[in-house]
């Protein structure tokens, strides 16, 4: 089947196609290659490849959803990750799963250390796994869905988040919802908890010169957007207006601005759009354009700046990307 994604060069979206067996989710760009080549992860084993301005389907053997694929910064392969525990490496050719992986859960996302040394894989109920040479080793310290990986761009540590509640007997409780995690250790630092923030948190992304990650999320309580930048601690970031769902967010290689993608808690509750985050004194978010039905999953920058991928569908959720 033919699925839609669009491409943005910061002031306007061009929409494209792809052909894969199931909805793209995530898109990695291969490091050094300006906009010249990704690798694009999706639903039911899909996985493409895009290069010189073609896309090109890359055989997985696995009809499991991908949630999520990374190159590492050398650029020599990616890992791909997805439901029922799924673990792929794979390049712009190939791919084969990954052994030693005992994980059931739902893999959700995937980031590399500055060195390579360490890709942290992180996902449903608290799965995390340090992958260190072909090796993978469990990372405690979390019970909630994890949602999102961001390793610090000079430092030696990834900052991870994820929900705000756990599931328990009869109801949910109050959990950590962000956690420092250091490239030689084995488990979770909590930086965050429920008591100062009742965001799930979706997305993080650091400014490339390390001075700052943004984060985004919903209120659990009011169903509102909600934002912040982390420096040591959380600032919360304002929104103009809306009832949106906040899903991911990506910051622009040159630093000037986060574009940041929403879906709807429920289809026909208005629409989707593409927002922006410019650091300042008095910043807020604000939109950029509507997206229709389109619920946003993933927004990926070239390495050059050039454009984003961006993929999704009207079946996105805040609660699943």
């Amino acid at each position: 089947m033919k699925y839609r994604l669009f491409t943005f060069d910061g002031d306007s979206l061009r929409k494209e196609s792809v052909e894969a067996p199931g909805r793209p989710r995530w898109v990695s760009w291969r490091p050094g290659d300006g906009d010249g080549s990704a690798l694009i992860a999706g639903d039911r084993g899909a996985l493409v490849s895009y290069e010189g301005g073609r896309f090109k389907r890359v055989s997985t053997h696995t009809s499991q959803n991908l949630r999520c694929v990374e190159f590492s910064h050398a650029g020599d392969s990616a890992l791909v990750s997805g439901n029922g525990g799924t673990l792929l490496t794979a390049t712009l050719g190939s791919s084969e799963p990954l052994e030693g992986n005992d994980s059931r859960e739902n893999l959700r996302r995937i980031g590399w250390s500055r060195d390579d040394k360490v890709a942290l894989v992180v996902g449903n109920g608290g799965a995390a796994y340090a992958l260190r040479g072909r090796g993978l080793e469990k990372v405690h310290g979390a019970e909630t869905n994890l949602r999102s990986v961001a390793w610090h761009p000079h430092e030696d540590y990834a900052l991870v988040c994820g929900n705000c509640f756990r599931d328990s007997v009869g109801s949910l409780t109050p959990s950590p919802n962000l956690f420092k995690f250091e490239g030689g250790g084995s488990n979770f630092i909590e930086e965050r908890g429920i008591q100062e923030s009742r965001a799930d948190f979706t997305g993080a992304s650091w400014k490339a010169d390390g001075s700052s990650c943004f984060l985004v999320g919903f209120d659990q309580t009011w169903h509102t957007p909600t934002s912040f930048t982390y420096q040591g601690g959380l600032n919360e970031v304002p929104w103009e207006g809306g009832t949106v769902f906040p899903t991911t967010a990506a910051w622009h290689p040159s630093g000037k601005y986060a574009l940041i993608g929403t879906c709807l808690m429920r289809s026909g509750e208005g629409d989707c759009a593409l927002y922006k985050y410019e650091a300042g004194p008095s910043s807020v978010v604000r939109k950029v354009v509507d997206l229709g039905d389109f619920g946003v999953s993933c927004i990926a920058w070239s390495p050059d700046g050039g454009k984003a991928f961006i993929t999704g569908s009207s079946t996105v959720r805040a609660f699943s990307v």
